[in-house]
């Protein structure tokens, strides 16, 4: 199960992460579109993806640490979602 799951514009981003291991993943509508190993505090991945005929470019910048985890997720460069 993804540690975050979000759906923007009809379409499921989740996201996986580890404080332990490093291991962060992110899938787009179930494709794995993102994968790292991180140890930073905040770990910037992209992808570029086909919606409704035109390219879209998301930004998924994973906040890791021992204590907390989050997100922010930009859209062709403005923000969509976020946690916390």
């Amino acid at each position: 199960m993804p540690d975050f799951t979000t759906t923007l514009h009809g379409h499921t981003i989740d996201i996986d992460t580890s404080s332990w291991s490093g291991h962060e993943e992110i899938r787009y509508d179930g494709r794995v579109v993102s994968e790292k190993r991180s140890f930073m505090y905040l770990t910037p991945h992209s992808f570029t993806v086909e919606e409704d005929g035109q390219p879209v470019v998301y930004e998924v910048n994973v906040i890791t640490g021992m204590a907390s985890h989050g997100y922010i997720i930009r859209r062709n460069g403005i923000i969509q979602a976020h946690q916390p």
